[in-house]
């Protein structure tokens, strides 16, 4: 079967219980997308198609048809970064760099369709990506300097607001929230030891 990926037709084998994922790294060699929960969760394996965000970890791919997949990898155009890939950088909006590739597809998506996105709508539009490291407020920042810089470029700059840190804020304890949720309902049989440290742990350590 064939695949618009990256403004390229690529031919990959045609099996029914592939992920669009696995075709992407294991065959193609194509490795920015990540395998992280295998369930469409954390948006470490985030890929765009036709222009829309989408967990290639969960997609079939003999689902995506002739609809065009971009990657982290078609981000850039003629060697230059996407914006957003530049202001990641810029802003220093990443530690280990695995959910990076999801982050900045994520955020591309919602410049598409937004491209002057409130602190508050890029938290809306981003919460199902998790940074394990903890960088939301530079991520939230980030997104905010690509489309400013986009809006200079096209002649008409709207300022907003600096980044809030409540929305950032807001953003991690939702994600702790829902690790320790899953924790709480997981088999006993499964769990290590020793308990992660509670978010109520945390503040009590301040």
């Amino acid at each position: 079967m064939d695949l618009r990926i990256n403004g390229k037709v690529l031919q990959v084998n045609d099996a029914p219980d592939r992920s669009l994922l696995s075709v992407l790294r294991d065959e193609l060699d194509l490795t920015g997308a990540k395998y992280g929960c295998g369930e469409g969760q954390c948006g470490a394996c985030t890929v765009l198609i036709d222009g829309v965000a989408a967990r290639s970890c969960i997609t079939p791919v003999t689902t995506v048809g002739s609809r065009a997949i971009t990657t982290i990898e078609g981000l850039e155009q003629n060697g230059r970064l996407h914006p957003l890939q530049q202001a990641f950088l810029d802003a220093d909006a990443l530690q280990c760099g695995y959910c990076t590739p999801g982050m900045i597809l994520s955020g591309a998506a919602l410049l598409k369709r937004n491209p002057d996105p409130a602190p508050a709508d890029i938290v809306r539009a981003m919460n199902g990506n998790v940074c394990r490291c903890g960088t939301y407020p530079r991520i939230i920042e980030a997104v905010r300097l690509a489309a400013n810089r986009k809006q200079q470029l096209d002649g008409a700059p709207r300022q907003r607001s600096e980044p809030s840190n409540n929305q950032a804020r807001a953003w991690s304890d939702s994600k702790q929230q829902t690790q320790e949720q899953e924790w709480d309902e997981a088999p006993a049989s499964s769990k290590p030891t020793s308990e992660p440290i509670s978010s109520s742990q945390r503040k009590d350590a301040r």
